[in-house]
């Protein structure tokens, strides 16, 4: 073999190998959700984590299954918190510090239910900044009125601590919440 066959031989084993990487690289970008069930909805996709490796990652893999198998198209803060606006409220968004009042349903991603004001037939009362994480951060973002469903990863919830006795360490949580007006003293 002489030595212009080699180089064209190596440049054609250098570019399917480049082609080879490229190929894939792209797959790991479009993982597909542990559910196996196809979304139409591409945002949630792209932030699907092929091998999570941390808390963070498979929380948000947790959620991205559960919104997708429940056929829900949420918007992701930068927190990782998602949201789903389910009738837009009228009043102003609340701010840090303020009292509020809401019911609200609390659920494991497997849809079972730990926790509801509505249940007890008392919403919850208490101040912006008081609560968990997520929740403090959602209620500065809506108004009075508003009905949202949140999905929020353990961080921003109850942590690797949990709430012993009601939720587990490290567990992505659900609520219906209806953030409510706060009538009289």
């Amino acid at each position: 073999m002489n030595k212009g066959n080699i180089i064209i031989l190596l440049s054609m084993i250098l570019a399917f190998g480049i082609t080879s990487c490229i190929t894939e690289s792209s797959k790991e970008g479009t993982a597909m959700p542990k559910a196996g069930k196809k979304s139409n909805n591409s945002s949630l996709l792209s932030m699907y984590h092929k091998d999570p490796v941390n808390q963070a990652q498979m929380d948000e893999n947790a959620i991205i299954d559960y919104a997708i198998d429940k056929d829900l198209k949420p918007l992701r803060l930068p927190s990782g918190v998602y949201y789903l606006v389910e009738e837009e409220g009228t009043g102003v968004p609340l701010v840090h510090g303020q009292p509020f009042k809401a019911h609200y349903a609390g659920y494991f991603l497997d849809g079972q239910k730990f926790d509801s004001s509505y249940d007890r037939g008392t919403p919850i009362a208490s101040t912006v900044g008081r609560m968990i994480p997520g929740w403090n951060e959602a209620l500065k973002m809506f108004k009075t009125g508003t009905k949202v469903k949140l999905l929020i990863p353990s961080r921003m919830a109850y942590g690797a601590s949990g709430f012993p006795g009601f939720v587990p360490p490290n567990t992505p949580l659900m609520f219906d919440m209806h953030i409510l007006p706060i009538t009289g003293k």
